[in-house]
């Protein structure tokens, strides 16, 4: 019985110091970002692969166990309905006065936080959430999107 007792207080200490040292990612900031991190975001937040993108902030934190990624893009869409996969994400749901709080106030592009915009949280496949605020101007349209998984 001590045997196994000393086995289960081995293995989760052990355990503990494993996970503490794990790798799973790595963490990522631009406002140039590259081909593949626009794929990324294209294909994880559901984007109108037929849109034009004009990005100008990515935060990935990719360190942890679960992945997030912060993007905020213009794009010359004719409408709201158009920046994104309707079959995925309902923009009819969305509401005047959605603020975003899931922000990365350090970042000076992130420049959304407590700003009320058109917007709302959507669920997507796999367990993972996107909180999603737009600004229109006179090009179109200005996205802010805070993607997670769980």
């Amino acid at each position: 019985m001590r045997k196994l007792h000393l086995f289960i207080a081995s293995s989760l200490i052990l355990t503990s110091l494993l996970t503490g040292c794990l790798n799973f990612g790595k963490d990522e900031e631009t406002t140039t970002p590259t081909e593949a991190q626009l794929s990324r975001c294209q294909v994880e937040m559901y984007l109108n692969p037929s849109i034009n993108i004009v990005p100008l902030g990515y935060k990935l934190e990719g360190s942890g166990i679960d992945d997030a990624i912060w993007f905020k893009f213009e794009t010359d869409a004719s409408s709201l309905q158009e920046i994104f996969d309707r079959n995925v994400v309902d923009t009819s749901t969305f509401k005047n006065g959605f603020v975003l709080t899931d922000g990365i106030n350090a970042s000076k592009w992130w420049d959304v936080e407590n700003k009320e915009v058109l917007g709302g949280q959507v669920e997507l496949p796999n367990a993972r959430f996107m909180n999603i605020g737009i600004e229109k101007n006179d090009d179109g349209y200005q996205v802010y999107i805070m993607w997670h998984e769980t």
